[in-house]
Parts: C-alpha cells; sequence; structure tokens
C-alpha cells in the first residue's frame, strides 16, 4: 500500500545544493517525505500586541502615522522595521510597502483598510524575512490594482496586486478582497501560507501563487482566476514548488488549472468545489489525496500527475472531465471516488518530464506523417478530431458487434489508426510514444469505493492493473474502440469487488489472479441493475447500468475456482446503494445466465471468456494512450 509518507521510486538525494537543478534532476531525486508541510506556531497565530503597535490611518492621497518605524512620503507608506503595524482607512492610489532587513519578521494588521494602486502592487513586499499579513476579527479589506503596472527596471517586477519577495502569512479571521487588473492577485515568491480568513479574489492570471510553495491551514475560498486558482512554480529544488491543503472551503473558478503544482500536490482536508477549463488538480510529478471533500468539472483532467498519483482518502465527485485520474502509476488506497469521464476515468500512461517539447515533437510528426499521406495520394489534409488543442469529440454510437478487433498497418488497429488522426506507426514511433506496453505504467487498486462512468476505457493502463482490495464498479463505452477495461501488459486480481460493464469490441479480461473472477458476453440497457449472485442466491456484487452494454467482468472474494454463479440483468436489487451496488442482498426477476468463475482467464490470456472471441494480452490496448495530451 503506498501512502503519504512514501516518496518517488528514486532515491532521494541532498537539496543542499543552492545550484538550481534542471527538472530532470528535480524529479530524479524528488522525495516527498522529505518537504516541509507543518505551520509554524506564529502562521497560526493572529493575535497582536495592540499596546506597542505603530497606527497607521489610510486617508485618500495620504496617510498618517502613529508611532516607529514608518514613513509617509506622498501616498506611499513604507514599513522600515520590525514590528507590528495596524493599518486602516482608505488609499485612493497608493502603495503600502514592507522594506525591512532581511532578518525582520513584520506584522501588517489589516484593520477596514482599502487600498488601490494604479499602477503597481497594493501592498508591496520588497524585503523581510517574513511577512504576516494579520485579517483583523469583523473587519473587510480591499486591495486592488490597474491593467498597467510601471515596472522595476531590468525587470519583470512586481506582478501582483498583493506581492511578496520573501515568505508571506496570511492569517486572522477577517476579510480580504482583491481584484487583480494587471496579472496575479496574492504572490509571493517565496512561501505562501494562508492559516484563516476569508478571501474573495478575481484575478487576471492567477489567484493565489507562491514559487516556493503554497500551504493553506483553512479559511474560506472564492477564487476567479482567468489563470490557475491557486499555484506553486519552482521547478529547481526538489524541495519546492508544491502545493499542500489540510482545511478550508474553496470554490474555485479558473480559466486554466484549478490548482497546479510543480512538484506535488496534496490534498489532505478541505472542501473544494472546482470548476477548471483545463485540470482541476495538477502536478508535474506526484499527487496525494488524504482526506477532503471534492466536487470537480474539468475541461481535461480531473487529478493529473505526471509520475505518480496516490488516493488515500477522501470523497471525490467529478460531475465532468476529459479524463479523471492520469498518472505513470496511480495508486487507490481508500476513499469514495465518483467519475464522470469524456474519454478514460483512470488512465496509467508514461511520464512526460520533457513538457511542451515533447508535445511539439509528437505534435510534428503528426503533421508531417498527414501531410506525407495527403501527397501521396494527391489531397489536402483533412482536419482531425481534437485539433486545435481540444480533446477528440466522443461517440455514444450503436453497440458494437462481439468479437475481436482485427489489426493492419503494421498491429496498429484501424479504431487505434483512426484515433491517433491516421499517423502510421513510423511517425508514431519518431513521435516517441510507444506501440507497446509499458512497464512502468500501473494501476493499483488496494481499497476505497471507486465507480466510473467512461466514454472511452473505463481502466485504461498501457502498462499493467493490479486489484488486491476495495470496491471497483465500472460503467464503460458504447463505442467499439474502447472498452470498460483496457491494458497492455497484465491485469491480476488477488482481492476486493470488481463489477464492470461496457461495449465488447475492445473488451479483454484479466489475465490470472488468486481471486476468481468471470467474464461474460451478455447485454443490456441503461437503467436496468446488473447482479452476481453465489450458489445461494446472494448477491456479491451489483450496480445499476448508466448506459447500454454487452459485456460483463466480475470478481468477489465470495466466489470460488470452478464456481458457478448467476449473472442477473434487469432485476430488482434489494438493499442497494445509489449506485446500485450491495454485496449482500438479494434479487428478484431478471434475465439469469449461468458463469463459471476461474483465476485463470479461459478465453486466452487477458482474453474474453466464457463465449468471446480470444483476445491476447494488450491486443485491445490503446495505443493512442502513449502520447501527452
Amino acid at each position: 500500500m503506498v501512502s503519504e509518507s512514501v516518496g518517488s521510486d528514486v532515491v532521494a538525494s541532498s537539496s543542499s545544493s543552492t545550484e538550481e537543478a534542471s527538472f530532470e534532476e528535480v524529479a530524479a531525486s524528488f522525495d516527498a517525505s522529505a518537504l516541509d508541510l507543518e505551520y509554524s506556531s506564529r502562521d497560526k497565530d493572529a493575535s497582536c500586541d495592540e499596546a506597542s503597535a505603530t497606527r497607521i490611518v489610510l486617508d485618500g492621497a495620504s496617510a498618517a502615522v502613529d508611532g516607529d518605524g514608518a514613513s509617509v512620503e506622498g501616498s506611499t507608506v513604507t514599513i522600515l522595521t520590525e514590528g507590528t503595524y495596524v493599518v486602516s482607512g482608505t488609499l485612493d492610489d497608493g502603495q503600502l510597502v514592507v522594506d525591512a532587513a532581511d532578518t525582520d519578521k513584520v506584522q501588517v494588521v489589516l484593520a477596514g483598510a482599502a487600498i488601490h494602486n494604479e499602477d503597481g502592487p497594493a501592498v508591496y513586499v520588497k524585503q523581510s524575512d517574513k511577512c504576516f499579513v494579520t485579517l483583523a476579527d469583523g473587519t473587510t479589506n480591499t486591495l486592488t490594482d490597474g491593467a498597467e503596472y510601471v515596472l522595476e527596471d531590468g525587470t519583470d517586477e512586481p506582478y501582483a496586486t498583493l506581492f511578496s519577495r520573501d515568505d508571506l502569512t496570511i492569517n486572522g479571521s477577517g476579510m480580504l478582497a482583491v481584484t487583480s487588473a494587471y496579472r496575479h492577485a496574492i504572490c509571493s515568491k517565496d512561501d505562501l501560507v494562508i492559516t484563516g480568513g476569508t478571501y474573495v479574489v478575481d484575478a487576471v492570471e492567477d489567484a493565489l501563487r507562491g514559487r516556493d510553495c503554497v500551504k493553506i491551514a483553512d479559511g474560506n475560498f472564492t477564487l476567479t482566476a482567468g489563470g490557475d486558482g491557486i499555484k506553486s512554480n519552482n521547478d529547481g529544488d526538489a524541495t519546492r514548488g508544491f502545493v499542500s491543503i489540510d482545511g478550508g472551503t474553496f470554490a474555485i473558478e479558473a480559466g486554466d488549472d484549478g490548482i497546479q503544482a510543480q512538484t506535488y500536490l496534496r490534498i489532505a482536508g478541505g472542501e473544494l468545489d472546482i470548476v477548471a477549463a483545463d485540470d482541476a488538480l495538477h502536478s508535474d510529478l506526484e499527487g496525494l489525496l488524504a482526506g477532503g471533500s471534492l466536487t470537480i468539472e474539468a475541461g481535461d483532467d480531473a487529478f493529473h500527475a505526471e509520475t505518480k498519483l496516490v488516493i488515500d482518502d477522501g470523497t471525490v465527485d467529478v460531475t465532468g472531465c476529459y479524463e479523471g485520474y492520469e498518472a505513470e502509476k496511480i495508486y487507490v488506497n481508500g476513499g469514495s471516488t465518483h467519475i464522470v469521464a469524456a474519454d478514460d476515468a483512470v488512465n496509467a500512461s508514461a511520464a512526460d518530464l520533457m513538457g511542451d517539447e515533447a508535445d511539439a515533437t509528437t505534435t510534428a510528426a503528426i503533421e508531417a506523417d498527414a501531410a506525407g499521406t495527403a501527397a501521396a495520394s494527391g489531397a489536402a489534409p483533412e482536419a482531425k478530431p481534437g485539433d486545435g488543442g481540444e480533446p477528440p469529440a466522443m461517440s455514444d454510437g450503436a453497440m458494437p458487434q462481439d468479437g475481436a478487433v482485427g489489426s493492419s498497418g503494421g498491429g496498429m488497429s484501424m479504431d487505434e489508426r483512426q484515433q491517433n488522426g491516421g499517423m502510421s506507426d513510423n511517425a508514431f514511433a519518431e513521435a516517441g510514444a510507444p506501440t507497446m506496453g509499458d512497464e512502468n505504467c500501473l494501476i493499483q487498486i488496494n481499497g476505497g469505493y471507486t465507480v466510473l462512468d467512461s466514454a472511452g476505457d473505463g481502466i485504461d493502463s498501457n502498462g499493467s492493473v493490479e486489484v488486491t482490495g476495495g470496491v471497483l464498479l465500472v460503467n464503460g463505452p458504447t463505442s467499439g474502440g474502447d472498452g470498460a477495461f483496457d491494458y497492455d501488459l497484465t491485469a491480476t486480481v488477488s482481492g476486493g469487488t470488481v463489477l464492470m460493464v461496457g461495449s465488447t469490441g475492445m473488451a479483454q479480461n484479466f489475465t490470472n489472479g488468486t481471486q476468481p473472477f468471470a467474464f461474460a458476453t451478455a447485454g443490456g440497457n441503461a437503467g436496468q441493475s446488473v447482479a452476481v449472485t453465489d450458489a445461494d442466491g446472494t448477491v456479491v456484487a451489483s450496480l445499476t447500468a448508466a448506459k447500454q452494454f454487452g459485456m460483463v467482468l466480475v470478481s468477489s472474494p465470495e466466489l470460488e475456482e470452478g464456481g458457478i454463479c448467476s449473472l442477473v440483468i434487469g432485476g430488482q436489487v434489494s438493499g442497494a446503494n445509489a449506485d446500485g451496488y450491495t454485496d449482500s442482498g438479494t434479487v428478484s426477476g431478471g434475465a439469469t445466465t449461468q458463469v463459471t468463475a476461474s483465476t485463470t482467464a479461459t478465453g486466452g490470456t487477458g482474453g474474453l471468456g466464457m463465449g468471446g472471441g480470444p483476445m491476447a494480452a494488450g491486443q485491445g490496448g490503446d495505443v493512442q494512450r502513449g502520447m501527452r495530451r
């Protein structure tokens, strides 16, 4: 079982070097257990010594200072030394600056402050050891900027309404409203830590951004971003570039990713409602879901991690996405997951640490091959689904005919060739995409309750699949070019409850296992129950079909080697939950088929057992998944 304490599959190396590493070096040395995910006592302490605090009262075009450590020049207020500063009033077009020694810790208490700066940040932390912005209880504070900044010579800085060059912590129980007309709303070039408060943020680009990390312990967040909702982007240090959320309530609407991390994205608590044009959750290396409640609608992936994604706990409801969980290695150890996907619901595909460079190479190969084919035929190349960066359209067409898919063009089926935009095998190989199974790719289901509804593949691994525990229910596709279960190498089952329904054209069975399984070509319609009972008539697994289907794959600890079980379609199942699932009820009525359970696939390794045509392991594998999106 893979848990939060486990880092990368590679051995961690020291990150004490001050030289910034390449991202490939970062990936090779990454170890999640080395990350600083904790909060200091002062991060969480929103109290202040009002008796010794300096008071700054903003007044339109100027300000008054009562106490030491701050100065006023025109409409600019500058904090120069360590201490606590209580800020109130309105600044129509000015700036609050923190410019202290790099050993100083400065606390700025916003107590009903409204600051607008037309050509720069409203609050600018130029230098300090650490700046604490405390939102005073019962107060509303607003920060706004203009659409054009006057930048410092030779740099692109500053670039956020609240901009800090050093570590920034925001705490307290008050409210902060930030509207960014220029770029980002709240940004730290080091750590951004938030432990409380209410936030209403509207940003042209990113809403919350910490280059080294973003850590959130609590708070209420309404984030609207043209770019990412929350982001950390340090790609040169194996202990940086992460986002960690332990609590809070989030409503995120993002024009790009909902939450984006360079190295590690960890969700361990909180309630998150995310609507994102691209990925809802994205990490360029690893991801962990260890708690919380998430509702997701994504234009691309629900949760994408390049190398490894671990689901330990939490409740996830993905109401719409292109693909659901995606990584090279996916471990589902616990939690409750529901995913509705326009393509694959859970997809293990080879990690791409080259980013845009590899995507450009693949795209160039596709275009070159298409142009060459068109030239040879004398015809102009046709537009393919997915041109312009959009995922190809999915179709809920008629049920395919039973049987294995034939192959042409050097081992790539016609369906696969069409899905790859007509690209030939040679061009596909030149693009760097594997045409055979990848042993690095793995989907491992060890626990939890997972319900999938996919227009593409339900479970899709470019390598192997292992099921050792938990409950896995899959409503697969109606299309002939996809299947409820798709893998390129092996698929084993040694525990847990599995029930899959879908189309038959690319259907695959388990290759083997220590727990019996059964495959049947049996059809039904949307809304009908699918139940499997043991010899005593007790339901061992059931679901309600989300769409038309022609195959059923089941495995349960209650099945016996060589034993006969009954597949009942369209009956009334007692004790079932909202997904139609139970493992202990009874079924009445419906159409019954007798099937035999075994730990060996009877229709050939990974093939169609019990009536279907044989399919060799990997033959139904979706070669397209070797390509990055």
